[in-house]
């Protein structure tokens, strides 16, 4: 199963690793919380343990093109 490894500290994901978080521990002042294979968790995103949702906080600019004709 894929994990996010995320710090106790400030909720920051800092890890995706494979695991299984019923069965292996964690390192001290982090903890793993699994994730589905098809959901897109990178380094750096934000996790809320209240909701169990993970957030991007840099999301990518939608870039507009005007064209003339």
């Amino acid at each position: 199963m894929k994990c996010a490894v995320v710090s106790l500290s400030d909720n920051t994901v800092i890890n995706v690793i494979l695991a299984d978080p019923s069965i292996d521990t964690a390192y001290e002042g982090t903890r793993l919380v699994g994730i589905d294979d098809n959901f897109p968790v990178r380094i750096g995103w934000l996790y809320d343990p209240a909701t169990g949702q993970f957030t991007d906080p840099n999301p990518p600019v939608e870039e507009v093109v005007e064209v003339t004709p």
